[in-house]
């Protein structure tokens, strides 16, 4: 194949400069022997993941949200989010968030009653809600670019 390829681009050569081949060569084509071998298989070592974040308060889940930034109020639980006056389910309620609601974590996490609770800002309201609990969380973060 490597013959035919240098006689074609010669002749070529030789004709963009004006000049003629005195002879035309002969060409006799030739087997193109094609050589594989089997690829060496390569060792793939998959690399060790990071540990999982541990809960910071025993019998609750990790904790997602993140100071200063957004929270929102997933839609998983038909119930609002209830919004206390301070961390505990036996504080008094100021408001409740519906669904898909969002707020701003200003202070947190503090543990208590296997809960992860959050101090937020929700409209005029300032106060605490719980992350989550085992099964499920309430509010995730709303991290939008």
């Amino acid at each position: 194949m490597k013959p035919l390829i240098i006689v074609a681009l010669s002749t070529l050569l030789l004709a963009a400069c004006g000049a003629r081949p005195s002879a035309a060569p002969s060409l006799t084509q030739t087997p193109l022997r094609v050589v594989t071998s089997a690829p060496t298989p390569t060792t793939f070592v998959m690399p060790t993941p990071p540990p999982s974040p541990t809960a910071t308060c025993p019998g609750a889940p990790r904790e997602r949200l993140v100071l200063g930034e957004r929270g929102r109020v997933l839609p998983d639980d038909p119930r609002s989010v209830n919004v206390r006056a301070e961390p505990g389910t036996d504080s008094d309620i100021l408001t409740q968030m519906p669904i898909n609601a969002i707020f701003t974590v200003l202070e947190g996490p503090v543990c208590g009653e296997n809960y992860s609770w959050y101090r937020i800002s929700y409209r005029e309201s300032d106060g605490w809600i719980a992350e989550g609990d085992l099964t499920s969380y309430y509010v995730e973060p709303y991290l939008v670019n």
